[in-house]
């Protein structure tokens, strides 16, 4: 009988050595969660009685043993160092995803190896984005393509017409990345002033191409490199930084010129690293 009293006994002492009191020593520490994490890390691996106890080992009477005891509850694990992000392309037109190749008509469904790219035509009623498949040309451009239709705007009408072709994207911080693309621009322009344009949420604007650059063949849009930075918002599993990229076209009419619709196609999108 006796020696299951001490059992007992010794069962509950060790509870309550594991038990996390709230009593004043650890509200102190908890109350500075970050400060007290950093010294904690380095008392309990210190000569206790050396190392100088912050202004709020008062509430703790000053003593090592309370303060040991505390920081044992405030610091339970020890922090996981941040993933080391690789700089991988973005998107790579050597892949379909760059190409637009994986999107069907409506209805047959395909899964794409990279996020989906999406028009957004809220921002405008007079544009409607669609994929379409146009012959093969150089470098394999031209196959499905991204086609932004624009409707003719009065003279002088700002905003104008104009649609963003959106994707998810994820990068790692102060990479430099190069920015390209392959674009045409089909029927007369009339007189319109017309852009086309890298844009992103957090980045704002990346580069940009005006009107008279454009022909009815392909032809390429860049590389503008650009780093991104930034020291907020949503980190993923891999180090990366999630954002959104847009390619935005968008015409608008001059004041006394007649105006008409135009046709834009875009293809061969990349953002890759730049070694270096």
């Amino acid at each position: 009988m006796e020696l299951t009293n001490l059992l007992l006994l010794s069962s509950l002492l060790s509870l309550a050595i594991a038990t996390c009191n709230r009593d004043n020593c650890l509200r102190a520490l908890a109350g500075t969660p970050t400060k007290a994490s950093s010294f904690c890390a380095t008392y309990t691996k210190t000569q206790q009685t050396a190392t100088p106890i912050p202004t709020y080992g008062s509430f703790c009477s000053n003593l090592p043993s309370r303060v040991s005891s505390a920081c044992s509850c405030v610091v339970t694990s020890t922090p996981t160092s941040a993933p080391t992000c690789v700089p991988s392309p973005v998107i790579d037109a050597s892949t379909r995803n760059g190409n637009f190749e994986d999107y069907p008509p409506p209805g047959q469904g395909v899964f794409n190896i990279q996020p989906p790219w999406y028009f957004n035509s809220r921002d405008s009623q007079n544009a409607f984005g669609e994929f379409r498949t146009e012959p093969a040309g150089a470098d394999g451009v031209g196959k499905t393509v991204a086609a932004f239709q624009l409707s003719g705007q009065q003279p002088n009408v700002l905003p104008g017409a104009f649609l963003r072709l959106s994707q998810p994207i994820t990068y790692c911080n102060g990479t430099t990345y190069a920015f390209s693309l392959y674009a045409r621009q089909l029927g007369s322009l009339g007189s319109q002033t017309c852009r086309l344009s890298f844009f992103s949420d957090f980045e704002g604007g990346i580069a940009s191409f005006e009107t008279p650059a454009f022909t009815d063949q392909f032809q390429k849009f860049g590389p503008v490199t650009r780093k991104p930075f930034r020291d907020n918002g949503v980190l993923n599993a891999k180090g990366e930084w999630e954002d959104r990229l847009d390619i935005l076209v968008q015409c608008t009419g001059i004041t006394g010129k007649p105006v008409v619709d135009t046709l834009f196609e875009v293809d061969a999108v990349r953002v890759v690293p730049v070694a270096g």
